[in-house]
């Protein structure tokens, strides 16, 4: 059941009630029970579902087709958030997920990407990796023999601030539980924050499973253990993807068949029926779960066993699950935002969110819980099907940019002995230190953003030096201010 918000003293600013706010971050304050003289408004769970790269107008456009119990019930007992926004540029899964569930942006809390260059590695970056910890219930043998896995190396430490759960643990005196569950690494990892209890993210391949790291624990929690020897994820691969409706329910959505959409591995064509078992082995194995709707139901059921095996909900003192579900991401990239892939995936989202909330109630307890749902970005319309009805879009690859750059500045400046670009990357560029060793900083950022401009399809550009006082006065500048990070982020 949808609860009234809360409030504690907290540096955050978090949304703790039934919102559906797409890409935004929420302003409403929480407090925790914690005592005799605790609110008895403050509910046993907190519930932070985030849905990767829902767009707002999936709500509309596929509402006369859900459930009572899913994106309904948020809406009829809870709230709707209608103009709310990221407040910064560009948006990532990463960056999305760090910046709801701490309340800053990424210049703050420092995820400014899913990869990012680093100057002094001369290469990227992942925003979950740590080389000082190892996976858990994933193959791989670490030094002292233990089985671990390096596709398991994740953790929290490249963000440089506190989430909610942080801060409810320590309003509690740590006695929250804080648990983050996602297929993705990345989805999990971030929203649990530093002080979570466990962030566990899906292992296809062979497996199956569900994995964590050691930066929450040297072994797998039972409950998990349990969890993985089900081969859930095998079961559901088996049931193959039909559409959940007659066909004619789709009518909004471009023909199954059609160029704009792309084909699992080994398909010719996407359409339906799919028969999972049968594309598996060239679609990374037991992966090819994440791309379907049935990553969203392992995920669902994961979650439930979370909640059962941690006891979250189950005393006084607030707890948190984040949940982030990253199979509609995956549909999102492959099939584009108006494929029949897209519609029946939310469709069955629907479902298994009225599962989740119909458990919840007999879990926890209705009344006993609060949940907030939101996205980490949305998804533009595919290029190729917005040109093919006369839309101006297109794609654009940096490649003849960097080129064209290149070759000004040598005119310009004369023939270095190395590139005067060092990397483009994010929609930024770095500017070679020792190539432009001598050549004032501020002249040539501001030349090398005017070239850029000259590309079609880019709007705008901004050198480093002006973006501050440009963000003053220029809304998308500072949007790019907000998502830039000093001495991380790019020259341009």
């Amino acid at each position: 059941m949808i609860r009234n918000p809360i409030s504690f003293p907290s540096l955050l600013t978090i949304t703790t009630i039934v919102v559906f706010a797409i890409g935004c971050n929420i302003e409403t304050k929480m407090v925790v029970k914690t005592g005799a003289g605790a609110s008895e408004d403050s509910p046993n769970l907190i519930i932070g579902i985030t849905i990767d790269q829902m767009r707002a107008d999936y709500l509309n456009r596929y509402s006369p087709h859900f459930s009572e119990g899913g994106f309904a019930r948020l809406q009829k007992d809870g709230f709707t958030c209608y103009d709310h926004h990221f407040s910064y540029a560009p948006t990532y899964t990463g960056p999305g997920h760090a910046s709801i569930f701490t309340g800053t942006t990424p210049a703050i809390h420092g995820i400014v990407a899913n990869d990012w260059y680093l100057r002094k590695n001369k290469g990227s970056v992942y925003c979950a990796s740590d080389d000082s910890v190892f996976g858990v219930g994933v193959d791989g043998v670490d030094k002292d023999g233990t089985v671990f896995g390096s596709s398991g190396k994740m953790a929290p430490t490249r963000m440089l601030t506190s989430t909610i759960g942080d801060e409810l643990k320590l309003s509690t005196g740590m006695k929250s539980k804080v648990i983050g569950i996602s297929l993705k690494d990345r989805g999990a990892i971030l929203p649990a924050g530093h002080a979570a209890d466990g962030a566990y993210w899906f292992y296809g391949q062979d497996k199956g499973h569900f994995i964590t790291s050691t930066y929450y624990g040297e072994e797998m929690t039972v409950w998990a253990k349990e969890f993985n020897e089900k081969a859930e994820a095998e079961r559901l691969i088996n049931l193959g993807w039909e559409l959940l409706r007659d066909p004619d329910t789709y009518d909004a959505c471009w023909p199954d068949n059609n160029p704009f959409e792309g084909p699992f591995v080994g398909s010719l064509k996407a359409t339906f029926p799919y028969d999972l078992e049968a594309l598996k082995e060239k679609n990374g194995g037991l992966d090819i779960l994440k791309g379907t709707p049935g990553g969203n139901t392992i995920l669902v059921d994961f979650a439930l066993a979370a909640i059962e095996g941690e006891g979250l909900g189950a005393d006084e003192i607030t707890d948190m699950l984040t949940l982030s579900f990253s199979s509609t991401d995956y549909v999102g990239h492959r099939c584009g935002s108006h494929a029949m892939e897209t519609m029946d995936m939310y469709l069955r989202l629907d479902l298994e969110l009225e599962r989740f909330f119909n458990s919840l109630d007999e879990k926890v307890g209705e009344g006993n819980w609060t949940v907030f749902v939101t996205a980490d970005h949305g998804g533009a319309t595919v290029p190729s099907l917005g040109a093919s009805v006369g839309l101006p879009t297109g794609y654009w690859s940096h490649g003849n940019m960097q080129e064209r750059i290149e070759k000004e500045l040598d005119l310009k400046y004369g023939n270095k002995d190395s590139d005067w670009i060092e990397n483009v990357s994010n929609n930024s560029i770095f500017i070679s230190k020792s190539a432009s060793a001598g050549v004032d900083e501020a002249t040539l950022q501001r030349l090398i953003a005017d070239l850029a401009l000259e590309e079609d399809g880019i709007l705008q550009s901004f050198p480093l030096v002006d973006l501050a006082s440009r963000a003053a006065v220029d809304p998308f500048a500072e949007k790019i201010y907000a998502g830039h990070r000093q001495g991380v982020s790019g020259d341009v």
